[in-house]
């Protein structure tokens, strides 16, 4: 009988088992190298960026193309009568007339429309990294909110037993009522720190998701911690970053190139152009049977610029001047870069450091004396206040420990935002769009 029993308890648990619904899966963690590629195929500015390269390209053909032949389709020289076959002269006329330029403007304008296919071409690259390195600031924001969430918790885990001994000291008559109070109100902070935490982790992560090109609505999706990376200790590596084919450098020459091929192709609109014009004309028979030739006419015209020159001159000097401001703007551009290649390094190895120090000397000592202090508030040798002050310290070491976290990452994100080099820390980069 027992074991029948037992049988079918196994066989209702084995039902019951078949019959619950299947576990939810955890839901997969992003890394970061992931949401780069996302934010590289989805972000719409990007998508937008691209866009405007293609445009540009579609202008190379049109610029200094030859004007439009042009086709004339007439009478000439009818008598009132409206007939064709009373004047010699009445002719039925097709023409066609072409402007062929001579200066060789065209073929400058077309290099100045390359130019600017490589400029648009170069700052799409330059947004793309910029991108890049907002959701790289964005993916540690959302990830060390949460971490400080997880450290709150912990805390709140900590004040919660510290308010049980304190309460069980105090009715037990071994204890102090200000010791109970002090306690939960040290617990109420820790919760309103992680309240605090909670919206930077909802606020990040909006900001990602929009970087993706999705609306808010991932914040249960678990982030894998950002990549660890040694910063050299030497700058030269990140300040080399930025040399000639930095994209923004690169942007500024082609728009620099760009001017000058305007400025030319301006001042050659000032030389004439050759206009070639010919038309065949059909004459009927006349009244009386007498047939007529047809007749053609050929003519070679040349357009004498005498009141455009000054004109164009005038445009051409414009986009010189334009060209100098280019030139002046790409020394101003090269200098910030590396200014700010300098800056963002003495950053990182600051937040290195700081890390390091607080990883390995400061959160453990200030573990090791909460160990103490609890042990110690324990066996009655001391008070609760210094368990809750060590219990604090810890805390906040922890905290400080997560925003030097953060701040190195933020760094290393305003490196790849300036420079784009991703092999430098360490990391691959979906490709940006490059002519």
């Amino acid at each position: 009988m027992t074991r029948s029993r037992t049988a079918l308890a196994a066989l209702a648990l084995a039902l019951a088992l078949l019959a619950a619904p299947p576990a939810a899966r955890p839901a997969r963690a992003l890394d970061l190298e992931q949401v780069l590629r996302e934010v590289a195929a989805g972000n719409p500015t990007l998508a937008a960026r691209r866009d405007m390269v293609a445009a540009a390209r579609a202008r190379v053909p049109q610029a200094g193309a030859w004007p439009s032949p042009m086709f004339d389709l007439g009478a000439v020289s009818v008598p009132i009568s409206g007939r064709f076959d009373e004047e010699p002269m009445t002719m039925k006329m097709l023409g066609l007339a072409q402007r062929v330029p001579l200066s060789g403007r065209t073929g400058i304008a077309r290099r100045s429309a390359r130019a600017g296919v490589t400029a648009e071409g170069a700052a799409a690259e330059m947004a793309h990294y910029e991108f890049l390195g907002m959701a790289w600031q964005a993916y540690a924001d959302a990830y060390y909110a949460a971490a400080r969430a997880g450290r709150a918790e912990d805390q709140r885990g900590v004040m919660d037993r510290l308010v049980r001994s304190s309460r069980a000291r105090y009715e037990s008559g071994a204890g102090r009522l200000d010791d109970v109070l002090r306690a939960e109100a040290e617990r109420a902070r820790t919760l309103a720190d992680l309240a605090a935490f909670r919206a930077e982790e909802r606020a990040a992560r909006a900001r990602l998701d929009a970087l993706r090109g999705r609306a808010p609505g991932d914040a249960g999706t678990p982030l894998e911690p950002p990549p660890a990376m040694v910063i050299p200790a030497d700058p030269a590596a990140w300040r080399a970053a930025v040399d000639d084919a930095h994209p923004r450098l690169r942007e500024l020459d082609a728009r620099v190139a760009r001017d000058r091929f305007a400025a030319r192709a301006a001042r050659r609109m000032a030389w004439p152009d050759l206009e070639i014009r010919g038309s065949y004309g059909f004459r009927q028979t006349l009244q009386g049977g007498r047939t007529q030739d047809d007749m053609w006419s050929a003519t070679l015209a040349v357009m004498l610029p005498v009141f455009a020159a000054q004109r164009e001159f005038a445009e051409g000097a414009e986009m010189d001047a334009m060209a100098d401001a280019g030139a002046a703007e790409r020394h101003a551009a090269a200098l910030d870069l590396e200014a700010g290649v300098a800056a963002v390094h003495a950053e990182a190895i600051a937040a290195q450091r700081t890390v390091h120090l607080m990883a390995d000397t400061v959160v453990v000592t200030q573990r090791r004396a909460l160990d103490a202090s609890w042990s110690a508030y324990t066996v009655g040798t001391t008070d609760l206040w210094r368990a809750l002050e060590a219990a604090h310290a810890l805390y906040n070491e922890e905290l400080v420990l997560t925003r030097a976290e953060q701040a190195l990452a933020g760094a290393e994100a305003r490196f790849l935002s300036l420079t784009g080099r991703g092999d430098l820390l360490g990391i691959q980069l979906p490709p940006a769009l490059k002519e």
